[in-house]
């Protein structure tokens, strides 16, 4: 089923000077049960003890266990309860279906919290009273439970490279896209006092480093769809050399896991091969590009409908770590069709990430090579001064990392942009590895300032947060604040 018309994206500079941007901006993500568990008022009395002025909450969501479910990875903080590990997903707002009548991805309604438990009517006037916004968190990743639990999300999944179909819907997919212009629509003009605002956020990638793989990668190689692949002859790429170029690039992955070295080396072999199939990096960027169509189609229709109302991305660690991924997410085009960028600079759990990310390369491409062999090199393409490899896990990264990452970003999107990067209140890593101190929220909420950031977002999630740790962000901003001004 074809989708509507495809929005055109609305000219930034224009648009950027009505943006209602919130000086001193400070968010939090709220899962929606946090709501239920604790009260609406609770919460924000303990929100309001970190500053917070602008809520993310999540109306939009699949993911629940098992972060913060009985017997899951992530310990319960001092306050709240754990999810339920039978959690459904989907939306949490009684969106009018009118808005979703060009798709067939129509009926995600959650009933997890009941059938009419709508976070935004309930949530947004109470946090309006105490002089907080109400940002719609709108979560996009790839989900087996969305697959599975909303009507029709299965034909849109991705296509691998075998003709299996994946766990994530295909962004050139035009009932995907629909569906997802739809919930900007709906939460714009059906809550036009209540919305101060729009966060997206969608941790995906393309085929090439679902191959590499790692955390953010998805199970499979894709997408080699019906729409893609029109897509492709569009370019003049031919997928089916697009698809033996990635079943021979898994192949060498494989071999790489078994300790079969070719006689070339890893990253010689793997080289000649893309010589060989420059169909792979083709592809890469076919499913680059149409995620950025996605993102900037979004913003169009958003900006059609409220240019006033700022909207925004998360932006995902893994542009932190991964060179090829930074390659890909290219702030000097994202700023093109964004009012702020939320970076995802976390640094306590930064170190094991960071630390499995370099594990990873030498698993792989560089698999003729150990960590410790490349990690100071790896640090210099990244720009960034850390640790040893071996305490990477155990000391977290620098607010140094932090800063860094501001001046980046800075540097490609200009003043126009807020940047808000995200501030590390114990997102999660292993009992072993580093974990989150108030002393490490007050370095890091204060080097975000210091580089220029226009605002943080206290990060991951405030049912993951010790109470010490919100306060040292809370008293540190209204240092910060007191004398800004």
């Amino acid at each position: 089923m074809a989708g509507p018309p495809r929005p055109a994206v609305a000219a930034p500079q224009g648009g950027r000077r009505t943006v209602n941007n919130r000086k001193n901006f400070v968010a939090i993500q709220m899962k929606a049960h946090a709501w239920i568990d604790e009260g609406i008022e609770q919460c924000l009395d303990n929100l309001q003890k970190g500053a917070v002025n602008t809520i993310w909450a999540y109306t939009y969501d699949w993911e629940m266990g098992p972060r913060n479910t009985p017997g899951g990875t992530i310990p319960l903080p001092d306050h709240g309860k754990y999810g339920d590990p039978a959690f459904h997903g989907g939306a949490f707002f009684n969106y009018d279906a009118k808005y979703f009548r060009g798709t067939i991805l129509s009926d995600f309604r959650s009933p997890d919290f009941g059938a009419n438990w709508d976070v935004i009517a309930e949530v947004a006037p109470k946090a309006k009273a105490r002089g907080m916004d109400f940002f719609c968190w709108d979560y996009n990743n790839e989900s087996r439970r969305m697959m599975q639990n909303m009507p029709n999300a299965a034909k849109t999944a991705e296509v691998d490279v075998y003709g299996r179909r994946m766990i994530g819907p295909c962004f050139n997919h035009p009932d995907y896209r629909a569906h997802q212009i739809g919930k900007i629509e709906s939460y714009l003009r059906q809550y036009p006092n209540e919305v101060a605002g729009i966060a997206w956020g969608c941790e995906r990638q393309g085929p090439f480093q679902n191959v590499m793989g790692g955390g953010w990668t998805s199970e499979g190689i894709g997408c080699f769809c019906e729409h893609c692949r029109a897509k492709a002859r569009e370019r003049g790429i031919s997928a089916d050399r697009a698809r033996t170029g990635y079943i021979e690039f898994a192949r060498l992955i494989r071999a790489a896991a078994q300790d079969q070295r070719p006689a070339d080396g890893y990253f010689v072999t793997f080289w000649r091969m893309l010589l060989e199939y420059p169909e792979i990096l083709a592809w890469e960027k076919l499913w680059t590009d149409s995620y950025h169509e996605v993102r900037s189609e979004l913003y169009g229709a958003a900006k059609t409908i409220a240019p006033e109302k700022p909207f925004g991305f998360h932006i995902m660690q893994n542009m932190t770590f991964s060179p090829f991924y930074r390659a890909e997410e290219d702030y000097s085009k994202t700023k093109n069709y964004a009012d702020y960028l939320k970076l995802a600079t976390y640094n306590n759990a930064g170190g094991p990430r960071m630390k499995a990310y370099l594990d990873r390369l030498s698993a792989t491409l560089f698999h003729d090579a150990k960590p410790d062999d490349f990690v100071q090199f790896y640090y210099k393409l990244m720009n960034y001064q850390e640790g040893p490899y071996e305490t990477l896990n155990t000391r977290g990264l620098t607010p140094d990392y932090l800063a860094r990452e501001v001046k980046r970003a800075r540097a490609s999107t200009g003043p126009d942009v807020k940047l808000y990067p995200g501030v590390d209140i114990d997102v999660p890593t292993r009992q072993t590895d580093k974990r989150t101190k108030p002393d490490d929220v007050r370095k890091s909420v204060r080097a975000a300032f210091d580089a220029g950031a226009d605002g943080v977002v206290l990060a991951r999630e405030y049912v993951e947060m010790w109470m010490a740790n919100l306060s040292a962000a809370g008293e540190t901003l209204r240092e910060i604040f007191a004398r800004r001004g």
